[in-house]
């Protein structure tokens, strides 16, 4: 774990110390084993967000570890992040529309961590935390009541090579398999072809029960939530839109199969590229192999 992590499990530490309770006493107010107390306050595992709030309710500190493990796990984001990840808990319904790459709530680890590397670079540990916050997020899809989750492909995302090419055909394979487990969960691509009815923006609407509809549109400082009322029945009209010219969700899933094919033949082309040609290489001695500078001229 980084050194934030540390300071969470110290933090607890010193404030179960302070309350004079024991690791056993934490234990049974957070539902967590004694073995799992102590990995939390040596820094050993990174907590999860369900021990933060036991311990909130534990030690009466309000929010005060479940936002400090928000700043751990989910890193320098925009203001916004933080909300938007609470919204999208308590979301009955998502509608996603993805331009670039492959949206957080379908993305494997592999995919996952290239992402978060190539978009700002920092240390090992900072990413390992990303990475496992942002695959959290998968756990709305999982939920006894899971929301109707609508995404929308563009079709870049699915060719551009995020990490290499055996993590894109991972990573088609992965959003074909969730499309199968979550009856709850619809792909769709929008072609090229149909590009026009599209717009640059990536966003994501939210229906959450008793506050309406929200809206996050994604730019080069993160996302920017948009809640008035003209803003939203837009983006809604233009995810219609974009929705009606994507292919269907059967023909989305061949397409997505496909394009997974291409990648792993590229896989393997790429592998096969790795390895040094046959013949080229000639035994001299026990253990040892050297490169032939020429072909030996036949007799």
């Amino acid at each position: 774990m980084n050194a934030s992590g540390d300071t969470f499990g110290d933090d607890v530490r010193r404030v179960r110390i302070a309350r004079k309770m024991s690791q056993t006493g934490l234990t049974v107010a957070t539902g967590y084993s004694r073995t799992y107390v102590s990995k939390v306050e040596t820094g050993t595992v990174i907590p999860t967000p369900r021990f933060a709030e036991g311990c909130d309710k534990a030690f009466n500190t309000g929010d005060l570890f479940v936002r400090q493990l928000r700043r751990i796990t989910e890193g320098e984001h925009p203001a916004w992040f933080a909300p938007y990840i609470d919204a999208e808990r308590e979301a009955s319904a998502i509608r996603d529309f993805s331009t670039m790459f492959v949206m957080g709530l379908l993305q494997t680890p592999e995919y996952a961590r290239a992402s978060l590397s190539g978009a700002r670079p920092c240390p090992p540990q900072d990413i390992d935390a990303k990475v496992t916050s942002r695959l959290r997020r998968h756990e709305v899809l999982d939920a006894v009541t899971p929301p109707t989750v609508w995404v929308v492909l563009c079709e870049p995302a699915l060719w551009n090579i995020v990490g290499s090419s055996r993590t894109m055909a991972d990573q088609m394979s992965h959003i074909l398999a969730m499309m199968r487990r979550h009856p709850t969960l619809t792909v769709q691509v929008l072609p090229f072809s149909s590009a026009e009815v599209a717009i640059s923006a990536a966003y994501v609407v939210l229906d959450i029960p008793g506050s309406g509809p929200q809206v996050y549109v994604e730019g080069p400082q993160g996302g920017r939530p948009y809640q008035a009322a003209d803003s939203v029945n837009n983006a809604v009209r233009i995810y219609d839109l974009v929705r009606a010219g994507s292919l269907s969700a059967r023909d989305s899933a061949a397409y997505i199969d496909n394009v997974r094919s291409e990648h792993e033949r590229n896989a393997v082309d790429q592998v096969q590229l790795q390895r040094p040609p046959r013949g080229q290489l000639r035994r001299v001695g026990p253990g040892t192999r050297v490169r032939r500078k020429h072909p030996r001229p036949r007799q």
